[in-house]
């Protein structure tokens, strides 16, 4: 099986080489076969999980042999927002890989470190240009291949739920068991390698499905189409027991709403519906599932009913539990890492997910949250230096929204979606790293971004034309015979 998964990537290199842009279909395609792939394999093999990324590679190549420039600064207004700021970051993640190879003489670690900051970087600029060549009818393809596949992929989880014992199904290694709601719960994973990926996935499926369908146009039946598929991933997504997941929902719908509200005039009905699902699906999973408060439910039978009633108000407890577990996992491990590593920390890779398989040598406890993360392997200057890459994208970013509302309000709700799609990361990944040390999930995020800095030049070139399809009109207006 190991050699008929590296035969299909050497096929499907070969194909992206061949035409860069058909790369990011395809390294959908690897990205979620490679998890099932693996678990076929005697020994269940770490390699698979880097196999999207030789493919990305090759289409990479393929565009740069194109001549395709991917630079960052062929980004408008890259150079003057956050070039200055995006360059000290560079250096420091250099500088810590440098520090890590010293430190712990890993290739390895330190590769993992660098694919973990640099994989979203080369991804923006190729997604960039993807964008700009093939528009919002090629980010829309793109997108919705993912989706449909990805669906395929969480119905999944519900059939390892039902029982289903196919080789393919449930984490990779031992699994994870959640000891709550009286019981043992098992962290369900379907055809993903673990019930982390599972929900990450799910969690973006809803965030992409409502921008497909409410962005085409906002009306109330587009609404309700969209809030009925976000309801449906969630009902899903909750069997992995992994509640960060509704959160991540939560904040991108709630993140579109005001942004919708902020910008997009003559929106406010529309945005305030938005904000009605988005409390709605809360309570479809909090509360219409709950388990009556007079049961004690370590005496019931386990039923598939009531299991899932467990899952379901496990699912429940996620909001009263967002300001303590923020504190643990947000602020202190970067305490804590400055205890442990000092101010410069302990290197590049040193808390990224997957170095467990190489090196012991040094206990990531801090890493758990991304704060705590970057500050582990990029010191305090490094944290600092993220912190004021942030702050300058995000009034690059905002610029970007004031300027497409005016211009564009086609434009600007899928804008909307992207960026309520990166806060909702950015919040998650605050609290939880483990699904963000995976090499796909960093070309998805590096993807939604390019895709969002290249909206503002498909909107020129949409209305360029536009114009001048008016003007060409005109003219033949007036040689019409009166």
């Amino acid at each position: 099986m190991d050699k008929l998964a590296i035969f299909l990537v050497i096929v499907a290199c070969a194909l992206a080489f061949r035409r860069w842009r058909d790369g990011f279909a395809l390294c959908v395609v690897v990205a979620l076969a490679q998890d099932p792939l693996r678990k076929l394999v005697p020994g269940e093999p770490v390699y698979f999980t880097v196999l999207v990324g030789v493919v990305f590679g090759a289409a990479w190549l393929s565009a740069l042999q194109c001549r395709v420039r991917l630079g960052p600064n062929v980004i408008a207004g890259w150079w003057r927002q956050v070039a200055l700021p995006f360059s000290l970051f560079v250096a420091i993640v250099v500088l810590q890989a440098l520090h890590s190879y010293a430190r712990f003489g890993s290739p390895v670690v330190t590769g993992i470190g660098l694919m973990a900051y640099l994989a979203p970087v080369f991804a923006l600029v190729l997604s960039y240009q993807f964008a700009v060549r093939f528009g919002v009818r090629g980010m829309r393809r793109l997108y919705g291949l993912y989706a449909v596949l990805a669906a395929v992929w969480l119905a999944t989880v519900y059939a390892e739920y039902l029982g289903f014992d196919w080789a393919v199904l449930g984490e990779v290694g031992e699994g994870l068991r959640i000891y709550d709601m009286g019981t043992l719960l098992k962290a369900y994973s379907g055809l993903f390698r673990s019930s982390e990926i599972a929900a990450w996935h799910g969690a973006t499926l809803a965030c992409l499905a409502f921008m497909l369908v409410a962005g085409r146009g906002l009306s109330l039946p587009r609404l309700l189409l969209a809030v009925a598929i976000v309801a449906f991933v969630v009902g899903l997504g909750v069997l992995t027991g992994r509640r960060k997941m509704l959160v991540q929902i939560a904040v991108f719908l709630l993140s579109y709403y005001a942004l919708l509200a902020w910008f997009g005039r003559g929106q406010a009905k529309v945005s305030m519906a938005i904000f009605a699902g988005a409390v709605g699906i809360y309570l479809l999973v909090g509360g219409g599932f709950v388990l009556d408060s007079g049961d004690d439910e370590t005496q019931r039978p386990l039923t598939t009913d009531t299991r899932y009633e467990l899952y379901a108000k496990r699912g429940s407890t996620v909001a009263g539990d967002i300001p303590e577990r923020f504190q643990e996992l947000g602020l202190a491990p970067v305490q804590w890492a400055i205890n442990r590593f000092g101010v410069l920390g302990a290197g590049l890779g040193t808390g990224s997910q997957g170095t467990q398989h190489f090196t012991r040598t040094v206990s990531s406890g801090a890493a758990e949250g991304g704060l705590g993360k970057i500050t582990m392997e990029l010191g305090v200057p490094g944290l600092a230096a993220v912190l004021w890459l942030l702050a300058a994208f995000a009034r690059y970013v905002w610029r970007l929204l004031e300027a497409l509302s005016r211009a564009s309000p086609a434009h600007a709700r899928l804008a909307y979606g992207l960026v309520a799609y990166l806060i909702a990361n950015a919040a998650t990944f605050s609290v939880a790293t483990q699904a963000y040390g995976d090499l796909f999930v960093l070309l998805m995020l590096g993807w939604a971004t390019g895709f969002l800095l290249a909206l503002p030049k498909i909107a020129a070139m949409y209305l360029e034309l536009a114009a001048r399809r008016y003007v060409a009109l005109a003219k033949l207006g007036d040689a019409a015979p009166a």
